[in-house]
């Protein structure tokens, strides 16, 4: 069965694979912004997509209808799209993929990622992710991540940038690492630590750092200055709003000597479960707070 619509000619040359999934590994949005503003900004032009039939249960992730501008009523199914970005003499080509994570069928799901990946040449792929972490909003956005590929991961160790150590429920982005890592197409993997208290639809602040540790990795660099100014205006807000959350700022603070301590090797991070049962705690007693 034929899963995928190409939908553009392109000329891009052993281009690099980009790719984020909407969804579990996208906390704040901050992977899948990252990369729909890179589409944006190179530009890259869309020229591919993955037809959602097989892969959605529709009734968990719905379509949405909306009506055009002759006020015909259309469906937006979830997407799925390859952009891809030619640089002058093809010395720096990208691939990207931003979709949606799937609810069936994973591993063809990944499988048909790779396709594409060979149809066009991709020589390296580096997905991206965001996901919630008991860190203040005050300091440098922790990023974590690896590779297989020897240069990616050196290029990662010199940003400071390690393994997360995770184990436990997963998303796609571990299931479609596996697979290209089994069709021998070097993979890495950056991920963004958005703390787990700024509960909104976007968190500039993540993009803003996936989008810096992926120029030190590509070994290029891109404009971000719209996304440092959108970082800039979230900061202010945000700040305004905390001067009103006394608990909040308590637990910012108390986040920040952890976050400073391990910085100096002072202290060890805490594990996972003990992360599950501070925030199990903060939000217990922020709910206490607010009962009549």
């Amino acid at each position: 069965m034929e899963y995928v619509h190409y939908t553009g000619d392109t000329e891009v040359q052993s281009p690099i694979l980009l790719m984020a999934f909407a969804g579990w590994p996208d906390a704040a949005e901050g992977a899948t912004a990252a990369l729909k503003y890179l589409t944006r900004k190179l530009p890259a032009k869309k020229v591919a997509s993955v037809d959602p039939e097989e892969f959605y249960v529709f009734t968990e992730k719905r379509p949405v209808t909306r009506t055009n501008a002759e006020g015909e009523r259309e469906i937006t199914w979830p997407s799925n799209d390859f952009y891809a970005y030619e640089t002058r003499d093809h010395y720096a080509d990208l691939l990207f993929f931003v979709g949606v994570e799937p609810n069936l069928k994973w591993r063809t799901f990944s499988n048909t990622l790779v396709e594409v990946a060979r149809k066009f040449g991709v020589t390296k792929a580096i997905l991206v992710g965001a996901l919630l972490d008991s860190v203040p909003h005050t300091r440098p956005i922790r990023v974590s991540g690896g590779a297989t590929d020897p240069e990616m991961a050196k290029r990662l160790g010199n940003q400071g940038v390690r393994g997360s150590g995770y184990q436990g429920p997963t998303g796609i982005g571990t299931a479609v690492s596996q697979v290209f890592r089994e069709q021998g197409i070097p993979f890495g993997s950056v991920w963004g630590h958005s703390p787990h208290y700024i509960q909104v639809a976007h968190f500039p602040k993540v993009s803003l750092a996936i989008l810096e540790s992926l120029q030190d990795v590509l070994g290029t660099s891109f404009d971000l200055g719209e996304m440092r100014e959108s970082d800039g205006s979230f900061d202010r807000q945000f700040k305004e709003v905390l001067e009103k959350e006394d608990d909040i700022q308590a637990y910012v603070r108390r986040l920040e000597r952890r976050y400073d301590a391990a910085q100096t090797q002072e202290a060890a991070m805490p594990s996972p479960q003990e992360m599950v049962q501070e925030l199990e705690q903060f939000l217990k007693s922020r709910h206490q707070q607010n009962e009549p």
